[in-house]
């Protein structure tokens, strides 16, 4: 099997997490401090700490941080001058949403077009539910906006919070974020207050300005909904990690101690209009947390190195890591080791007395934890760009022993044992996830009963999820040469079918070579010889390769062996690695991709000792989809159109991004122009795109005489977000090459989206996973997009998940119907998979390219390959 073929993985990173209540010590009206040495984002030591006696605050601010960017009505600018021009002033919205200027109110971005239907009519009903319960009685108030100063100014957010509650009486129910205050009640234009700080009796005058209204229409409406289902969550006994709250109740914690890791269950919810109703979205997610600590690695490092490079050892092991202090629920990423510091030793200053103390005083009277060994180095972590907004430029100091691992390495990823037990309880079935649903709607009524918290508000949760109907569109024919076969829809999967029946076009391969260490010879030649007996029967004719044994495999060896078979011309090189080594395999497509453009098939030896023609017959399709052959195909009733994907990818060695790009180049879908190109900024997707687009049209007009007359945009990578962004720039620009091109082309513009937390159950007596081809169109879509859901692949463990299809431009003035058809005709096409894929094929090629090309080439591959899929 090709070498980095398996799916790319992202590793977690640490967010600056809410600060918890502070217990007596500091007084109140103190900045939190920036400047001592040591005194970073969220760390323990340097926090607000409020006095005895103080006024109260709100838990919600303590639990939610700073409210984002809440827009205005009509009646004010947040100057308190009752003007409605924009403004940047206290008050006014912040942030970037995805939403265009509407008048004098923001109002959402609307890319469904008017008068079109969006729901499709093709296919058979099926009974569907999903992870929604509906707002019963939606909310028939409009909140009013109000700026809050206070003289004299006050610095901490917490003080403020403190001080408005205790003026609340006047207020009614209110959300303050520290700047903007929104209430039900009408108090006014304007309010004065005023009240006392309790630890110095100093007068505050609080003056309230109304600067606008929110209505139940608004995008910020939703916000404070929001907004009011954490502070419900916040009751209910969960803890606060990042955006999300996790149990960490140990009846509920899932315990594997062989693997030294902990699984907290928790839920990511959302509140927002859809298509007929106010639904909250709650799926079940998991925190994957190791009970072994940064000290445990630091200790191994020592144990390995025998005293000498420590160090380097050390830093190897934890840099990048993200670790989570259990003591107030914070993570951090770590980005170094300060050796030269240890809890005895590194002090600061505390309170307003300036009392300098040391970590491990400060850890001992705060939190009663002694630490135990106090010549531990300590871990530094860099302020993010959110704490550099707050003013906390230096960086925290953490201690080993107390900051506890999370996530997977890579070494435990491949562990198949450790991710078998792991997926246990993160791969959640369908009817244990409804019930898991419904556990959560029952604690979190019974919160909102016993507090009072939703009542205020007008809202009222629903008991069970929403149900609906959905449709299946059925099993697609497979085409062959001259043949179709069929296969089971719930399983799409069409590899038994496909079994001697002969490809829709193949190559005859004569020339190529093989290159192996000589130490595996004989493995090499049995697994060869099983790939010429698959091969006939698809019609795939394979010639007998020149064996070329090399001493070692080390990716110099390789590189020699390349450069000595490179002048032969061979249609086809492959390589076998004993070992699956990044290094080796890197070098490797170095120099066939971009130094000595060749058709390459890279095998591990996980893939060549597997005995049968299973693994022999998959290496085999890949081979003939890189030479330009086509294995299969699907019905394809669409005449001189071209369909393109683009993702893109992080480059893991230079600061760039990779856009991996794709366009058919023939009627059935089966054969594409491909390359990928690097990009330091998101203005320089834009000028990438267009150059890729117009390549791909000259290729398409040099193979069918013209150029294609419907082109399918598939966008993949692109978050809710930055929709807006994508339809004015990259979109655009599309448009402004077909207007040079040939304006009579018809450019449809599909945003796909896997990442989403939207899960669909089939409910046929108990809850299960829908057949591939279900399509949901309404009831969970938004009513301002022109979308739809899409189920087509099959999984056998946990939940399926649907992938999102945002059609942002449409000129073909099709139907919806053929619009969905078309995207899971599409889902069949990708070669490295004899059965569905998640996304339309290409998307998922041009996320393989970008892949490939950003972890392992790191350079622009050869225009010479661009008609070949030859990163399969």
């Amino acid at each position: 099997m090709e070498e980095g073929s398996g799916r790319a993985r992202g590793r977690a990173r640490g967010r600056a997490r809410p600060q918890e209540p502070a217990p007596a010590g500091r007084p109140m009206g103190v900045r939190q401090p920036v400047a001592e040495p040591g005194i970073g984002r969220g760390a323990a030591p340097f926090r607000s700490q409020q006095a005895p006696g103080t006024v109260p605050t709100i838990p919600q601010e303590q639990m939610m941080g700073k409210m984002a960017a809440l827009a205005l009505g009509p009646n004010g600018n947040g100057n308190g001058n009752g003007q409605t021009e924009a403004s940047a002033g206290r008050g006014t919205t912040r942030g970037r949403y995805s939403r265009f200027e509407g008048g004098d109110r923001q109002v959402l971005l609307v890319t469904k077009p008017k008068d079109t239907k969006k729901q499709g009519e093709f296919g058979q009903p099926i009974d569907l539910a999903a992870n929604f319960f509906k707002i019963i009685k939606k909310p028939d108030w409009t909140l009013r906006q109000y700026r809050v100063d206070f003289d004299p100014i006050q610095d901490s957010k917490r003080l403020m919070s403190g001080l408005m509650s205790s003026v609340s009486k006047d207020l009614g129910p209110y959300i303050f974020d520290g700047t903007v205050l929104f209430c039900v009640k009408d108090i006014g234009d304007e309010l004065d207050l005023s009240t006392k700080r309790s630890f110095d009796d100093q007068v505050v005058r609080v003056t309230l300005k109304k600067v606008g209204e929110v209505m139940p229409q608004d995008h910020n409406f939703m916000q404070i909904l929001n907004i009011l289902v954490r502070r419900v969550m916040a009751k209910m006994n969960l803890v606060l990690i990042g955006r999300n709250f996790f149990d960490n109740n140990m009846q509920v914690v899932a315990q594997i101690p062989q693997h030294r890791i902990e699984v907290w269950p928790g839920y990511v919810t959302s509140v927002r209009n859809y298509e007929h109703d106010l639904l909250m979205n709650c799926e079940i997610t998991h925190k994957v947390l190791r009970t072994e600590t940064a000290y445990d690695l630091l200790k191994k490092a020592r144990d390995q190195s025998g005293g000498r490079n420590m160090k380097e050892l050390a830093l190897k092991e934890l840099l990048g890591q993200v670790v989570m202090t259990k003591y107030n629920n914070n993570t951090y990423r770590i980005d170094d080791i300060d050796f030269s510091s240890n809890p005895a030793n590194f002090t600061f200053e505390l309170g307003r007395e300036k009392k300098k103390v040391t970590l491990a005083e400060y850890y001992k009277d705060k939190y009663q934890i002694t630490i135990r060994d106090l010549n531990q180095p300590l871990l530094v972590s860099n302020p993010k760009k959110t704490d550099l907004r707050r003013g906390q430029r230096d960086p925290a100091r953490l201690i080993p022993e107390l900051s506890f691992l999370t996530g997977l390495t890579d070494e435990m990823r491949a562990n198949f044992g450790l991710m078998k037990d792991v997926g246990n309880f993160t791969r959640v079935t369908p009817q244990r996830r409804f019930e898991s649903m419904m556990k959560f709607s029952q604690r979190f009524r019974s919160i909102c009963q016993a507090n009072a918290e939703f009542e205020p508000w007008g809202l009222k949760l629903a008991d069970v999820p929403i149900q609906f109907k959905g449709r299946t569109l059925g099993a697609e024919k497979i085409v062959l040469g001259g043949e179709t076969c069929d296969y089971a829809l719930h399983e799409a999967d069409w590899s038994r079918g496909m079994r001697n029946k002969k490809f829709i076009s193949a190559p005859v391969l004569n020339k190529w070579l093989v290159i192996y260490p000589r130490n595996v010879e004989g493995e090499v030649r049995e697994f060869v010889s099983n790939i010429l007996r698959v091969g006939p029967g698809n019609g795939f004719r394979i010639g007998e390769p020149k064996f070329f044994p090399i001493n070692d495999d080390r990716p110099g060896s390789f590189i020699n062996e390349i450069g000595l078979r490179s002048p032969m011309g061979p249609d086809l090189m492959m390589f076998c690695m004993p070992r699956q080594k990044a290094d080796v395999y890197s070098a490797i497509k170095k120099e066939v991709c971009v130094s000595k453009p060749c058709a390459s098939q890279v095998v591990c030896g996980k893939a060549y000792r597997v005995k049968g023609l299973s693994v022999a017959t998959k290496v085999m399709i890949q081979m003939c989809a890189k030479l330009g052959g086509e294995p299969w195909g699907v019905q394809i009733p669409l005449k001189d159109a071209m369909v393109v994907g683009f993702d893109s990818w992080h480059d893991s060695s230079q600061k760039k991004g990779v856009g991996g790009f794709v366009a058919s180049l023939n009627q059935n879908f089966t054969s594409y122009y491909s390359t990928a190109v690097f990009h330091t900024r998101n203005e320089e997707i834009t000028t990438c795109m267009e150059a890729c687009f117009v390549k791909a049209l000259r290729a398409y007009q040099g193979k069918n005489g013209s150029v294609p007359k419907k082109i399918f945009f598939y966008r993949d990578g692109v978050g809710s977000g930055d929709i807006a962004y994508v339809k004015n720039t990259e979109l655009k620009a599309i448009q402004q090459v077909v207007q040079k091109i040939d304006p009579a082309i018809q450019v449809c513009f599909t945003v796909v989206s896997k990442r989403i937390n939207t899960r669909i159950l089939a409910v046929n007596g108990q809850y299960g996973n829908p057949p591939p081809s279900t399509i949901v169109d309404d009831v969970v879509t938004v009513p301002e997009r022109y979308d739809y859901f899409l189920i087509s692949q099959s999984v056998r463990q946990g939940t399926v998940s649907p992938t999102s299809y945002n059609i942002i431009e449409d000129a073909t003035n099709f139907k919806a119907s053929i619009h969905q058809r078309l995207s899971y005709k599409l889902c069949h096409l990708y070669y490295n998979w004899q059965g569905t894929v998640r996304v339309p094929a290409p998307c998922q090629y041009a996320h393989k390219i970008a892949f490939i090309v950003g972890e392992s080439i790191h350079r622009e591959p050869s225009e010479a390959l661009a008609e070949r899929l030859w990163y399969l």
